[in-house]
Order: C-alpha cells, then sequence, then structure tokens
C-alpha cells in the first residue's frame, strides 16, 4: 500500500456508551489518503465515541456499534488488515457474529483501496427503530434508536455537498445531525 503524508483525522463526541452507539460517520480522501471518522450519541462513557472506531492506517475505517463487542472490532480490524474489502468485511461480522446474533449489530467501512474507495454497511433487523446506513463513495453513514432516518440522510447531505478538508466535512455531516432529541433516547 502506498504511504500517505497527510494526517489521520479523528473526530468524536465524547457521549457514548461501549454498547450501543446512536449515529456514526467513516470517510476516506482517496486524494490526500486521509482516514477519519465521527460519531456521537447521548449515553456517557469513560471512553466516550471512540470505542466505536477503528481506523487502519494507510487503509480504511470501520464504525461497530449497536450492542458493540471488542471481540467484532477485532475481527473487523484484522480482515481489514488482510485486504477484505469493506463487503467482505460485513459479510464475514455477520456470519461470524461472537454471540450468533448479528441482527442486534450495525457496522459501517471504507478503505481506500488505492484511490477508488469502497464501502459498506450493516444494520441488523433487531437495531432499535429508527436505523438506517447509506453509503457513498468513500463514506458510509450509520445510526440507530434515531427520532427520525433523516438525522442520517442529513448527516449525508452535509457530508457529500460541504467544502473543504475532510475534517471539516465529518464536522459538517455531524453539524447537521444536531437537533434535540437526534437520539431518541434523550434531549
Amino acid at each position: 500500500m502506498t504511504a500517505y503524508k497527510y494526517p489521520l483525522i479523528t473526530f468524536f463526541l465524547w457521549l457514548s456508551l461501549p454498547a450501543m452507539s446512536t449515529f456514526s460517520i467513516v470517510a476516506v480522501d482517496p486524494v490526500t489518503g486521509q482516514l477519519g471518522s465521527a460519531g456521537a450519541t447521548c449515553i456517557g462513557a469513560e471512553d466516550g465515541a471512540i470505542v466505536i472506531s477503528d481506523i487502519i492506517l494507510n487503509s480504511g475505517v470501520i464504525h461497530t456499534q449497536s450492542f458493540w463487542s471488542p471481540t467484532n472490532q477485532d475481527n473487523a480490524r484484522t480482515r481489514m488488515e488482510l485486504g477484505e474489502s469493506p463487503q467482505q468485511i460485513m459479510d464475514w461480522l455477520v456470519a461470524n457474529d461472537i454471540n450468533g446474533d448479528p441482527a442486534s449489530r450495525q457496522y459501517i467501512a471504507v478503505d481506500l483501496n488505492e484511490g477508488n474507495p469502497r464501502s459498506a454497511g450493516f444494520t441488523g433487523s433487531g437495531n432499535f427503530d429508527e436505523k438506517i446506513h447509506v453509503l457513498g463513495p468513500g463514506y458510509a453513514i450509520a445510526g440507530n434508536i434515531l427520532i427520525s432516518e433523516d438525522v442520517v440522510t442529513d448527516m449525508e447531505t452535509a457530508f457529500t455537498t460541504s467544502q473543504g478538508s475532510l475534517a471539516e466535512r465529518l464536522m459538517a455531516a455531524l453539524q447537521a445531525a444536531k437537533r434535540v432529541g437526534a437520539d431518541s433516547r434523550c434531549t
């Protein structure tokens, strides 16, 4: 893989619970080689939303959320390090869920793929409503326990229409989700 001279970018709102996360985005910039992610939820935890994210330098980004499992996250990382595509990782995680219950999980991943980014997502039917994931070239966005799917679709619109660096576009996505009760568990 090509080494990139630009820094890794990560943003998180420190408002999460390792067991569940509400909305998040993973993205890459194939021109600069930057990797980034952002996520938010209203339930507090010591490590914040960072626990759901795994950034693999020069490769891609994976979020494992909704009834988060460190084993599933480690398995996702291993698959990406082996060079599997985001879709192959999703398929593997569903087939090999640590508790045999992929219906309760939500995953998103994106990779650089030597300048031709790929993205994939999985939202199990057992996630709490509202739930959704959306994919595009170089990004994937997911959410569960939302007041509406608009939280995620507004994030996508902001990310794809904003100008600037990957970091600025990630922040635009989070700002687009900012509304009272975006996470239906709290205001």
